[in-house]
């Protein structure tokens, strides 16, 4: 019994950890989506950012979901969708004053 409390607590820990070093944004409009240098950019309406300029987010076209993020901003563009997305804010990454991106959301 013991170890599995053990086992339980190392793993709500371990969740905690992850939740906390990432952070979902507040949704808004995606207003463009370009591609410059092997990434994909979208400038939106969202406010949070800790790169400078806000709601500007990118992600490398190398990443397994690019293709995938790309598809779900276009859709959100053409349909004035609001999306959310996920960065990391303890960290940041910042390019062209955007915050580096790992997941995007479309909202209904």
């Amino acid at each position: 019994m013991n170890i599995l409390f053990k086992i339980l607590s190392v793993s709500v820990l371990f969740f905690i950890s992850v939740n906390c070093s990432a952070w979902w944004t507040g949704s808004g409009k995606v207003e463009g989506v370009y591609s410059h240098n092997g990434y994909h950019v979208i400038q939106t309406t969202i406010t949070d950012n800790s790169c400078g300029a806000a709601g500007k987010f990118y992600w490398p076209i190398s990443d397994p979901d690019a293709r995938d993020m790309l598809s779900l901003a276009l859709t959100a563009l053409t349909t004035d969708k609001d999306v959310r997305v996920l960065y990391n804010d303890s960290q940041p990454t910042c390019r062209w004053s955007g915050e580096l991106s790992t997941h995007l959301m479309i909202l209904k």
